[in-house]
Order: structure tokens, then sequence, then C-alpha cells
């Protein structure tokens, strides 16, 4: 078991599809309560709370709090570089994009603003601080086994998992640092790429930069611009100047963690 020193994050085996499924519906349940209930308490009413999802992400191996891992890390933070050169070079890899990614649309027109281009180097796998989740819970399961079988899969023998994080929890504490360098704030949910809370996350000129004014990732929806982003029905965090900053939070969000061992899943 790896994710077991805070109360706010529990983890769990499972050993088939309906375990997974009731663990999945038990700590929806769960959690869309107490928004709930804190809506209720605040508002007087409930509308904002019907709109609650938990997100989730597959990972094909479940050690992720052993030394070295980089799950939970966006591709871009996956190295020993330090934070300013690391930002220069994703300055260079995104006016590179937009100057050369025209050619691998195959969809609609081109990317509208600054945040459809980043979404874009994710969907075609450029380092970003971009960490991909879905809001479907097989979608999050299909990525976390999918490779299980294949001559490519290097972690047979690991055991997998999937994890599952409330995005309101985890934007109650950025929104509490956003709040230092935003106009405004909206409280509660997943950001949208238009609000102010997500423009420290992103500059509109690629080379100012340097020094991210936020440590704590945002849960942010993109625009399904892409059918790609629809289908898998994506939403993302993205990561401030922290290179860890999703695990350094893990003691404070809400998040639960099912391991799926290898030796139950041949069917999947």
């Amino acid at each position: 078991m790896y994710l077991n020193y805070r109360k706010m994050i529990e983890n769990k085996v499972v050993d088939s599809l309906p375990c997974f499924l009731t663990l999945v519906s038990t700590f929806s349940k769960q959690w869309k309560e107490y928004w709930v209930d804190k809506q209720r308490q605040k508002r007087g009413e409930e509308a904002w709370a019907a709109a609650w999802l938990p997100w989730f992400r597959g990972e094909d191996s479940a050690a992720w709090l052993l030394s070295g891992s980089t799950a939970l890390q966006p591709k871009l933070y996956r190295n020993s570089f330090e934070s300013k050169l690391i930002l220069d070079l994703e300055a260079e890899m995104r006016v590179e994009f937009r100057r050369r990614g025209a050619q691998l649309l195959t969809e609609r027109s081109t990317p509208i603003d600054k945040w459809e281009w980043y979404f874009l180097m994710q969907h075609y796998g450029a380092p970003t601080r971009l960490l991909d989740w879905s809001d479907a819970a097989l979608v999050g399961l299909h990525f976390a086994v999918s490779k299980r079988g294949r001559n490519s899969d290097k972690n047979a023998d690991a055991d997998a998992a999937v994890y599952m994080l409330d995005p309101w929890w985890l934007n109650g504490n950025a929104f509490k640092e956003v709040s230092q360098v935003a106009d405004e704030y909206h409280s509660l949910g997943p950001a949208l790429p238009d609000w102010d809370e997500a423009k420290p996350y992103l500059t509109d000129d690629e080379f100012e930069n340097d020094e991210l004014g936020v440590k704590c990732p945002l849960a942010i929806d993109p625009s399904h611009f892409s059918r790609r982003f629809a289908a898998q029905r994506s939403c993302f965090t993205i990561f401030g100047r922290d290179t860890d900053g999703l695990r350094c939070v893990c003691q404070q969000f809400r998040c639960s963690f099912s391991e799926i061992r290898r030796e139950e899943r041949g069917y999947y």
C-alpha cells in the first residue's frame, strides 16, 4: 500500500471491475454530499454542487511514492533541470509549436488562443505542465491497464493504479493562492481557461514565464475543440512553479487511490 499517511487520502485494492465501480460510486457519493452540504450551509441551496464530478487518472504502475517515480508529475517536470531552465525551454517549445503545429491540425480551425495551443501541445505529446485526467472512471481504468499483455509494457510485473481526485477540493487550495495575484476568483469548481484564476498559470507572452507566480496546481477544464478531448472527457491539472506540486499538496486535497492487483486483472 502506498497512500496511507493522511486521512484525506485513501488507498483501496481492487481485484475486479464490479469492485472498482463500487468504490468509485461510494467515494463519489460521499464527496458530492460534502459539497451539497457545504453549498446548502453557505448559500441556502445546492445548485452549484449539482455540477460536481470526480476526476480520474490511470497509471500502469502503482509505485508512485517510491524514490524516483514521476507519476503525478507533468512531462515537462520529469527531469532534474533547474526550474528557470525548464520554463525557458517551455517558452521555446510554445513558440515553435505555434509556428509549426498548424500542419498537424485535422479538425476545425486553428486554435483560437494560447490555451487551445497549449492543450494541443499536450494532445500531441509535447512536454507541458499539464497532467491528463478524465471525469470518466472507465477512461482512467483503461489507461491504467491498457498496456498489459503488450511487449512494450515496462511495468508488466507491477500493480496498476487509478487516482480519483476531487478537483473542487484541489482548487479550493489553488484559489487561496491565486486570489493574491488574480483580479477576482470564482471560489468553486474546475477553472475555465478564461477565468482570472487561470491567468497566472500561462502567460500571454511565452518569454514572460521566468517565474510563475503560483505553486499549487490548478484543475482546469479545456474546451473540447478536439474530438479526442470530447471522447476521453479530458480535463487537466496545470502545474505552477512547484515541479512536484500535486504530491506536495496530497496531504491537503481529496484524493483516492485504487491499486489494481496484477494477478487478478487478466480479463481487462
